[in-house]
């Protein structure tokens, strides 16, 4: 598959069209979206990451979509973000949701970032939701072929403060190959437990956090869980080890 789509303004100021669809736009945050992808549940989603701290810090957005984390940082108080998005439809948009807020600067890539050295990767495409769109193989899916970057690489280029991974079961192809470097403070990630084997992985991921201090409960019970981690900022549920016991997770 060949993505041919390209965003058109047919001159009229904040008139957008994606592959002929038009935008609608957010009246609340003012991002534009597609109706018919979902995209304004993921907008509204963006409350989950309501502990993270952004001001003065740098962010970099695993999985950006069309933005609305980019615009969560952005809105309160970061001073740089880097962001990643493989779908070219859906880079598109958010490249027009960050022209339309300049206040802060945003590089942006049309890229997924992978646990190795390859230049590009299969990525595999849900019928209905880009948001759900994965590197992870999936039997019956249409694939396109994406450029790819290594996620390390652009960890230690970027240096930010707060990390945020949303690449539906991607997550896995590279968290585990290196230690989180000390300048990263803050973390969040949304873990995909599709099988038994991703449920065991996302328990090992909460380990690699085990002393870092929980900001959101989470839990095991269903196909995707958010997990919110401070480094230094205590919080009532006290550290990721300890909600792991109580979730059942050790």
């Amino acid at each position: 598959m060949i993505d041919k789509g390209y965003i058109q303004n047919w001159g009229l100021s904040g008139v957008y069209y994606e592959d002929g669809e038009k935008l609608e736009q957010d009246p609340k945050t003012g991002l534009y979206y597609r109706p018919s992808c979902g995209e304004l549940f993921v907008i509204k989603e963006q409350s989950q990451y309501k502990h993270l701290d952004f001001e003065g810090k740098t962010v970099m957005d695993v999985g950006a979509n069309i933005g609305s984390f980019v615009h969560l940082a952005k809105s309160n108080g970061a001073k740089a973000i880097f962001a990643y998005e493989p779908m070219p439809s859906t880079w598109r948009i958010l490249v027009v949701n960050n022209e339309s807020e300049p206040h802060v600067p945003v590089t942006s890539e049309n890229v997924a970032l992978v646990g190795g050295e390859e230049q590009t990767v299969e990525f595999f495409l849900s019928k209905k939701y880009p948001s759900c769109h994965t590197t992870v193989p999936v039997r019956g899916r249409e694939c396109i072929t994406v450029d790819a970057r290594n996620f390390w690489e652009a960890l230690h280029d970027n240096r930010p403060d707060v990390l945020k991974i949303d690449i539906e079961g991607g997550e896995y192809d590279f968290i585990f190959k290196e230690p989180m470097p000390s300048f990263v403070g803050q973390v969040a990630m949304e873990l995909h437990m599709k099988n038994k084997k991703q449920i065991e992985l996302a328990k090992q991921v909460v380990e690699l956090f085990s002393d870092w201090h929980c900001q959101k409960p989470f839990k095991f019970n269903w196909h995707v869980t958010t997990i919110v981690a401070h480094r230094n900022k205590p919080s009532e549920l006290g550290s990721m080890k300890d909600h792991l016991r109580r979730v059942g997770g050790m």
